[in-house]
């Protein structure tokens, strides 16, 4: 599989520094770069890309707030590219900040180049969710996501298997193997959980496993 690459991020030497590590990669191919926030929601959405990789460094806007608006703008244009944000350093807060916008992943830029390339092809897929243990870990420490009537209103209403294969969904199972644990169609499984991230208002997978787990604690 070829990977295209969008690197947003208004520090134009950190920018180059990480296409070129995806650029070296036989399978990898930076597609699409910008340096203005604003720009970025306005003409990200319309280019056809894999994963986005977004930095910290934005004109006059908050990382977390950055990726929440690009999320929604990625969302409107049914562009399902995965967004993975990074900085300077690993940070639990910035991460869980990160998560709770819509990222798929977080890394900082203190860890190796090959693990940011592992990440980037990892979250590809379409039921990629971040180490649960990990997610609950930041849940505990920094609050659950906020009410979410919705999403309340429609998890009460889940047939009984349904409600386990939410269960399943929010202890790090993949949507093949619940799939095989009911004898059911993945895309069954696939449609039930992205129903719920699409009824919550949610862009990622990792906002409603970290909404579960917030309210089960």
């Amino acid at each position: 599989m070829d990977y295209r690459i969008g690197l947003i991020d208004s520090n134009e030497l950190v920018r180059s520094g990480r296409a070129m590590i995806f650029n070296a990669q036989p399978t990898m191919k930076v597609v699409f770069e910008e340096s203005d926030p604003a720009l970025a929601i306005e003409r990200a959405p319309d280019y056809l890309v894999d994963v986005l990789v977004v930095g910290p460094s934005q004109h006059r806007i908050r990382g977390d707030q950055f990726i929440k608006s690009l999320c929604a703008a990625l969302a409107d244009a049914k562009n399902d590219c995965a967004v993975i944000a990074y900085n300077a350093f690993s940070d639990e807060r910035l991460r869980f900040a990160a998560l709770q916008a819509g990222a798929q992943e977080f890394v900082g830029l203190d860890e190796s180049g090959e693990r940011f390339v592992e990440l980037t092809k990892r979250v590809t897929k379409k039921d990629h969710v971040v180490d649960v243990a990990n997610l609950r870990e930041l849940v505990s420490k920094f609050g659950p996501l906020e009410s979410n009537a919705k999403l309340e209103v429609q998890l009460a209403s889940l047939t009984e298997q349904q409600v386990k294969m939410v269960e399943l969904f929010s202890a790090g199972t993949k949507d093949q193997d619940i799939a095989k644990e009911f004898d059911s169609a993945r895309t069954r499984v696939t449609q039930l959980i992205d129903g719920l991230v699409a009824t919550a208002g949610f862009t990622s997978r990792n906002q409603l496993c970290m909404y579960l787990l917030g309210a089960r604690k």
